[in-house]
């Protein structure tokens, strides 16, 4: 028996903005990523394939008229049901391929979609299927004992994602994007990265207290672009404010889910 995949192992580094949605985090949002990408699929089926999913590991691109995605996805994956559910009927195609070991994956296709279930612990979603594929086969090759780090992300992005535990956890190395789609606005800071959490507020079920560490270019950034996201965040200084070198923490931001089903095209 080889080395166990870990799902976020297959991401590579190609995306924008990464993600790590725990289904403690956030069932409906599970539900409605599968909704989103099954076309078809009955909400018995989307309830049934939710159920058995413990993780969602995303790398997105956000293009002019469409989002790019990539997923990976620790499940227990009913295997047997797969061709019911992703059925020429529902218009999906079926197609082999044949990875490096000579090891042959389904791939099933709806459009420019593309799902493959190389183990019954791992679903692959969207873009990068053949990248994904050779990763997985090539992990799952290797000793069980075997601890060679084989991820493309970075250790400390990999280690972050994977962390996610009860929140939603999300990584921007485009930040002005991000930024625009969570205020609204046009906002230019000078930023390197965007990194923070998402978590259900317990005091209302359509909201997230959302968590935020900006990275800027320099110290200076830092001081006019802290004034700039307590406007547009609607914050004060007696909220959950920290300062480090050139990185700002805001905590306690509370925002609609709808934000992030926006990001996520969803």
């Amino acid at each position: 028996m080889g080395r166990k995949v870990r799902a976020a192992e297959l991401l590579d580094n190609s995306s924008g903005f990464y993600i790590a949605i725990p289904k403690s985090a956030d069932a409906d949002l599970i539900e409605r990523i599968i909704k989103n990408s099954v076309t078809g699929i009955s909400d018995s089926d989307v309830r049934l394939i939710s159920g058995r999913i413990d993780k969602i590991y995303c790398g997105l691109n956000r293009r002019k008229n469409h989002v790019d995605i990539q997923a990976a996805i620790d499940a227990s994956v009913p295997v047997r049901m797969i061709p019911r559910i992703l059925s020429v009927r529902n218009g999906w195609d079926r197609r082999a391929y044949v990875a490096g070991s000579s090891n042959q994956y389904d791939v099933y296709s709806y459009d420019s979609l593309e799902m493959a279930f190389p183990s019954a612990e791992i679903c692959c979603i969207g873009r990068g299927m053949p990248f994904m594929l050779e990763k997985f086969d090539a992990i799952s090759r290797l000793p069980s004992d075997d601890s060679t780090a084989l991820h493309e992300i970075p250790g400390s992005l990999f280690d972050y994602l994977e962390g996610a535990a009860d929140e939603i956890r999300f990584y921007a190395l485009t930040p002005q994007s991000f930024l625009t789609i969570l205020t609204g606005t046009q906002l230019n800071l000078n930023l390197v990265e965007v990194r923070g959490s998402f978590a259900q507020d317990p005091k209302f079920q359509s909201q997230y207290i959302l968590n935020l560490n900006f990275a800027f270019k320099n110290e200076t950034m830092l001081k006019a672009g802290r004034a700039i996201l307590m406007l547009a965040f609607g914050l004060t200084n007696s909220q959950g404010i920290e300062e480090r070198g050139n990185e700002l923490a805001i905590k306690g931001i509370k925002l609609d889910k709808n934000q992030l089903y926006k990001l996520l095209a969803l």
